[in-house]
């Protein structure tokens, strides 16, 4: 008999170390003082911190996996609600192929959904398996490799300024405020905004006027050469601003940094920061047929589940789906999840909805659950799912409607890590 719980005493914390390491070995060195480190950190986390949770799989009294769950809040097109996470899916080498990662993502579900929470997250190790598990993609990350000189240099740089530990609330602030601006960001954790300056590694540079900060970058440097330690890269873990001049400031930074560094590294999810770069050229000389130069390389992560679409969608009553005025019926496709298998009514007047069951609707729209996530999210759009066969629709006639009725202006972001 299988059974998943929390864990709780040093003992299981220390068997769930063992299978993270097996599951994970590129990851976390299997040498004895790494052991008692990651346990120590695991334990730490329990039982300080509200928002991580450690759970395991136990089959005739052996655990045989783990997972890391987190409490989040994020803004979904200008709300905060509440966000469920999963990291560190483990599973012991030996039980493999055995259904276990997929009874943890279940009692994921269970545990979020018993909470009131309807829409979940997670960083996949295979995208396609937690595709099939009804999980949808998120946003894209490009990963620029630029010269240093390929940022703007802008008319100062006098406001900027180190951050320590101390300056951690104002950090804080700065974040919070461009997360209640940007649809899709987390809201940093107290745990998450700790790392940033525990982490020896990190420099923290900001811009700061009067005594606020209005931007701020995270970054570390990486060697090039074993034989040559003049050669490095410059690596940005975050960069957060509030206004125009405040990323000109920081970019202006970057470009000083010329000297000492010989790329950039950047991953971000603004498609278009091309327009802000200079030369955007990655360095390996590759050209695309016709006339392309490799400038980013590009990866899936991310990927996002609703996990109760009427609770879902009842979020949103607040939300103005384009001013769009039409009655249709979502017909929700989840084989995980059969509670979610749901046909739900919806009536929008002037972009003002409304879930009305038993209502007499324009057009109908089925749509696997994985499309859905994405779709509300603003990843992706009813013309592009129509057009490549991830959603049917009734009345063709309608797709203009539903597409406009559920387009996002500004499509996701999230630089959390989990």
């Amino acid at each position: 008999m299988r059974v998943v719980d929390k864990l709780w005493d040093e003992e299981d914390f220390l068997q769930f170390v063992d299978i993270v390491i097996g599951a994970y070995p590129g990851m976390l060195d299997c040498s004895q003082p790494t052991k008692e480190q990651l346990k120590a950190l695991f334990i730490h986390n329990q039982n300080n911190d509200e928002a991580i949770h450690y759970y395991g799989l136990w089959e005739e009294n052996k655990l045989v996996g783990g997972m890391r769950l987190h409490d989040f809040e994020m803004n979904l097109l200008s709300k905060i609600i509440p966000v469920g996470g999963v990291g560190l899916v483990a599973v012991d080498l030996l039980r493999k192929k055995e259904r276990i990662a997929k009874e943890l993502i279940e009692h994921f579900f269970k545990v979020f959904l018993e909470k009131q929470v309807h829409f979940v997250a997670l960083y996949p190790f295979r995208p396609d398996f937690y595709k099939k598990m009804g999980f949808g993609y998120g946003p894209k990350v490009h990963q620029y490799l630029v010269e240093p000189s390929s940022f703007p240099k802008g008319p100062t740089k006098k406001h900027l300024k180190y951050l320590t530990v101390q300056d951690q609330h104002k950090l804080a602030d700065c974040y919070k405020r461009v997360t209640m601006k940007r649809h899709g960001m987390f809201l940093k954790t107290e745990s998450e905004l700790a790392a940033i300056f525990k982490n020896p590694q990190n420099y923290v540079i900001a811009v700061e006027k009067g005594d606020t900060i209005q931007g701020y970058i995270v970054f570390s440097f990486t060697k090039q050469s074993d034989t040559n330690f003049l050669l490095n890269n410059l690596v940005i873990k975050e960069l957060i601003y509030e206004t125009p001049e405040a990323l000109l400031e920081l970019s202006t930074f970057l470009n000083s940094q010329a000297d000492q560094v010989a790329r950039i590294e950047w991953n971000t999810q603004e498609e278009n920061i091309h327009f802000f770069l200079g030369d955007v050229r990655n360095g390996s000389n590759h050209l695309i047929p016709s006339v392309y130069h490799a400038s980013t390389v590009s990866g899936v992560g991310l990927m996002y589940r609703i996990i109760n679409a009427r609770g879902f969608f009842e979020e949103l009553k607040t939300h103005n789906f384009n001013n769009q005025t039409l009655t249709f019926k979502l017909t929700v496709e989840d084989s995980l999840l059969p509670e979610n298998n749901q046909q739900i009514v919806m009536k929008t007047v002037d972009g003002n909805m409304t879930i009305v069951d038993n209502h007499k609707c324009d057009v109908e729209m089925i749509i696997d659950i994985a499309e859905l996530s994405s779709l509300a999210m603003g990843v992706v759009t009813v013309q592009e799912l129509f057009m490549l066969s991830k959603v049917k629709i009734s009345n063709e006639q309608y797709i203009q409607k539903l597409h406009q009725l559920f387009y996002v202006y500004d499509k996701p972001m999230c630089i959390t890590a989990f």
